[in-house]
Parts: structure tokens; sequence; C-alpha cells
């Protein structure tokens, strides 16, 4: 089986554990390449995560604009590498996000794509039906209040109000403004 890695870094050779969100070193790997391929922008700062994808009924990956014109805001323009490992001896999965998974140690690389622009390599899955971006209007008020619950409870674990210049309460402040300022 192929396993996929995004990231922003090119010439990697190997992919080393780093210090997760999830409070551990770990290398993430993905069994679908565009799920893989999100990762190659980082939107916020480690510890936080701003990943808001899932999948349709059908299994489609879908990326839900939580905040106007989102992806083309956070991948426009955007370069990123998808690196290929063929069947990883030991992996994890101490997250539950459907084909994701973990390695604690050093990784060869097997191969790399770059992709130039992300938001156009994206349109063009989206144009064969393998992508699919939710733009904000079709999000429910109870999704989009379960996220703005999120991003207060980051903002208060985190005490951002008094760390304004932070690049995680500037992402909130510039796209989440409502929050903020409450």
């Amino acid at each position: 089986m192929v396993y996929y890695h995004g990231s922003p870094i090119k010439d990697l050779k190997e992919l080393k554990p780093f210090l997760s969100e999830h409070g551990k070193p770990y290398i993430y790997f993905a069994t679908n390449p565009l799920v893989a391929l999100l990762y190659a922008v980082k939107p916020v700062p480690k510890p936080f995560s701003f990943y808001p994808y899932g999948f349709d009924n059908r299994g489609i990956l879908v990326y839900s604009e939580y905040y106007e014109n989102a992806f083309y805001d956070l991948y426009k323009g955007k370069a990123g590498y998808l690196y290929e490992c063929d069947d990883l001896e030991s992996t994890g999965k101490p997250v539950k996000i459907n084909g994701v998974y973990t390695a604690i140690k050093p990784i060869r690389i097997d191969r790399v794509t770059k992709i130039t622009d992300l938001y156009f390599f994206y349109k063009r899955q989206e144009e064969k039906g393998c992508f699919k971006i939710k733009p904000k209007n079709e999000i429910a008020d109870k999704e989009m209040k379960y996220i703005l619950d999120e991003l207060r409870k980051d903002m208060a674990r985190n005490d951002l109000q008094n760390m304004p210049q932070h690049a995680m309460s500037i992402f909130i402040k510039k796209h989440f403004s409502a929050i903020w300022e409450k």
C-alpha cells in the first residue's frame, strides 16, 4: 500500500516525527493523496490545527469553508509536495480520522510530486468529481456553531485574548472576528 504525506517543504529524503497537536512526535500519512496534500499548507501554527474537511456519503473529500473563500485564501498560489512511502512496516492510528495513519520512526521517501499551485490542483480534482468545496453559505447553522465553540475553547485554553500578536489570534481576528470581540 502507498502512504502519502503532504508538506510545504521540498527536497526531503526522509520524513521525521515532530511534535503534533496530539501531544506526541508523529509523522502523519494518509491513504488518500488528496487528504495528504491538504496538509501541505499550514494555516495556523502548532499546536493548533485548521483542516476543516470530511467525506460525503459517497466517500468524496469535502472541504468546508467556515469563512468566505477560505479555500482560495489558504491554498491559492501555495506549492506543496506529495511524498509517497511504500508499504510502511509499522503504522499507528492514534487519531480517528478516516484513512490517516502515523509513524513514530523516520521513514524513507520513495517518490515525490511537486504541486505548483494547490488551489488549481484541487479545482481540477473538483471538476473530476474527486473533491468538493462546501462554501460558507451551505454550512448548516449547527455545524458553524460547533466550529465557533471549538475556536472559543482554543482561545480560552491558550489565553489567546492576552496574546493578540500570536499567529492563531491573528487568524481568528481576521476570519472569525465576531468571536474575538466577545
